[in-house]
């Protein structure tokens, strides 16, 4: 009995060598990933054959390296976004609009997934609370929760979370920072300079 395990691992046999990167792609073994301009400056993005799974502007992971480090993210190579997934990105990163923009949350667990779901109504020019998202998930005690899988956000910029501030109207934290924070919510004309 004791053996079986064993055996089976021993059946796993690593991809060839030669396979693809287009056929590990379309599988969703790996992401491709590439740097994109945006209104904040180039960001690198990351992408499945669903959707964007992470995003990050250069000034936080320079290197192609640092970025799939930080996003636990299995990388291919540095590659170029479909025309029209570039398109959609960059538009919607310039509108602060980016219900348009597929992302792919495989991997994220269920509890952050709503969370980034919920956060991901939130318009341009509004903001809502940490507790507000908490209470559209029927459960106002997870407010420090929700903080947590906002900060481990894989897609900020694409799911707003910059648009989730403290309930006495702070600002509070962001992954790249509270100065970024208040400047994306400035140009959004959510609070005033």
């Amino acid at each position: 009995m004791n053996d079986i395990p064993t055996a089976l691992r021993d059946l796993a046999t690593p991809a060839p060598r030669d396979l693809g990167p287009s056929t590990l792609f379309r599988a969703g073994a790996v992401d491709q990933v590439a740097s994109v301009d945006s209104p904040f400056g180039p960001v690198w993005v990351a992408w499945s054959s669903r959707g964007v799974t992470a995003l990050t502007p250069r000034f936080v992971c320079g290197s192609l390296d640092d970025f799939a480090t930080e996003h636990r993210r299995r990388t291919l190579e540095e590659g170029h976004l479909p025309n029209d997934l570039e398109r959609r990105i960059t538009d919607a990163l310039e509108r602060g609009d980016t219900v348009d923009v597929p992302v792919d949350m495989r991997g994220l667990g269920e509890f952050q997934v709503s969370v980034l779901e919920a956060c991901a109504t939130i318009r341009p020019g509004t903001v809502r609370s940490y507790g507000w998202i908490a209470g559209e998930l029927s459960n106002p005690g997870a407010v420090r929760a929700v903080g947590t899988a906002l900060g481990k956000n894989p897609i900020p910029l694409i799911v707003p979370c910059h648009r989730v501030v403290r309930s006495d109207g702070a600002v509070g934290n962001y992954a790249f920072g509270a100065a970024m924070k208040h400047e994306l919510l400035v140009r959004e004309g959510a609070i005033l300079a």
